[in-house]
């Protein structure tokens, strides 16, 4: 069941004139749209129906995945709907956006500075990291930076679809090892993330555009830190000869 909330705001500055009468010195209507929004169950009967239903729900309207979820009459799955969202959520940022330049605008024309109400922001939602080549364990996926994990995988597809398939399982192997060891805290994991990266970045980069210095100072940063785990020193000792290979160093 979906029913539709209409936001918006309607505002008058109303002043007295000369003559007692009071004149409209301003008038603004900000429309932010309708929000759609799921219907909260009245009874006891109608959750445990809702729960039934659930059970026996039909796929996705959008992918075979079970439905969990009806939106405008579509059903959705926890993936489909949570993209839903984030589509609604970016949607109401504009709005929003627009609805605070539009107060600002009303305090200027009034001289009532940051008098009228503004509305919060919401941020960009984060959607999960898709990884099309690099596995990583749930439990580590909180505690890692999936930016420098993403940048990898990236990188290994275009080294796989360049024919480069050595290296790119290489850094494959040695990116997995690094962001699934709980041998070494947080921040190193994440600092040797940040130079594995950043060598993959460089392997599918013009060897024009590549710098030699930097490189030289990532191997090196690598090779100490791997020494303290052994599956990262194994993942390092193939990838190490290969990347070197790759780089003429």
């Amino acid at each position: 069941m979906i029913w539709n909330d209409w936001v918006g705001w309607k505002t008058e500055f109303r002043l007295p004139d000369n003559n007692g009468r009071k004149r409209t010195l301003a008038r603004w209507r900000i429309e932010l749209g309708f929000i759609p929004s799921l219907n909260k169950p009245d009874s006891d009967a109608t959750i445990k129906g809702m729960s039934e239903s659930i059970t026996t729900a039909a796929p996705c309207g959008q992918c075979s995945r079970p439905a969990i979820v009806a939106v405008g009459g579509a059903a959705l799955c926890v993936d489909c709907y949570y993209r839903f969202e984030v589509a609604r959520t970016l949607s109401f940022r504009i709005a929003a956006i627009g609805m605070n330049h539009a107060a600002a605008e009303m305090d200027a024309v009034t001289g009532l500075r940051n008098f009228t109400p503004r509305i919060q922001v919401p941020d960009i939602p984060k959607g999960p990291a898709i990884l099309n080549n690099i596995k990583i364990d749930n439990s580590v996926v909180g505690s890692i930076n999936t930016g420098n994990v993403q940048s990898i995988d990236v990188s290994v597809t275009v080294l796989k679809e360049a024919g480069n398939g050595k290296i790119s399982d290489a850094l494959k192997a040695l990116a997995e090892a690094v962001a699934n060891s709980h041998a070494i805290s947080a921040t190193d994991r994440d600092a040797m993330l940040d130079q594995v990266a950043y060598l993959s970045e460089q392997a599918v980069a013009a060897a024009k555009d590549r710098r030699p210095g930097m490189i030289q100072a990532a191997f090196s940063s690598i090779t100490q830190g791997a020494t303290a785990v052994s599956a990262i020193a194994t993942a390092w000792a193939t990838a190490e000869p290969l990347l070197k290979t790759c780089f003429g160093v």
